[in-house]
């Protein structure tokens, strides 16, 4: 039965957009603080493979660095304990001041990463519409992998949230949200209806 519902669920939402999508934004928590994850220093193994996948894929990713931009963002970069399995360590890296990140720190270039032993995977990239800065990560899971909500700065009372969920492989877009805040500071999340 579950099977039958996600190929019908795929066949009807090819986009990422379900008519669900509000309910997935229920259970998303308005909130103004960013989330703090745990700062972590990789291997210099590590960091060299990262560094060098990150390079070979700037065109992908589609960031002003590609155009001739700093040619040692990736030296830059942050690395961060993400806790989406208690089984499965995985990394954001995010991209640093310059080239692939605003000005103002908010809006960047973000991936999610995991090694078994030397060899990389990337489980979210800019290529996927995965940047911004890190909004939440829910309770929910699919795959294993708990969901993760990121947002996009637009001004001192919106954002534009976004809503990924892990299908096996990598994550995908699931839906869009704007997060808007008042003159008082109440803030309320209005889902995007498709396009």
């Amino acid at each position: 039965m579950s099977t039958c519902l996600a190929i019908l669920l795929a066949l009807l939402c090819p986009a990422g957009y379900c008519p669900q999508q509000d309910d997935i934004w229920q259970h998303v928590i308005v909130k103004t603080r960013l989330v703090q994850l745990r700062n972590i220093t990789p291997s210099s193994k590590q960091l060299a493979i990262v560094q060098k996948a990150l390079a070979a894929r700037v065109q992908l990713d589609n960031w002003p660095c590609a155009e001739g931009g700093e040619p040692d963002w990736v030296e830059k970069v942050i690395f961060e304990d993400l806790p989406i399995s208690p089984t499965e360590p995985a990394m954001l890296v995010e991209a640093g001041m310059g080239c692939a990140r605003g000005g103002q720190g908010a809006n960047g270039a973000m991936w999610v990463v995991q090694f078994k032993g030397n060899k990389l995977s990337f489980l979210a990239t800019p290529e996927q519409k995965f940047n911004g800065w890190l909004y939440s990560i829910q309770p929910t899971t699919s795959h294993g992998l708990r969901d993760l909500v990121l947002g996009w700065h637009m001004s001192a009372g919106q954002s534009n949230l976004y809503y990924f969920r892990y299908d096996g492989k990598s994550y995908r877009l699931l839906g869009r949200a704007q997060l808007l805040f008042d003159e008082h500071g109440a803030g309320k999340i209005v889902p995007t209806p498709a396009s």
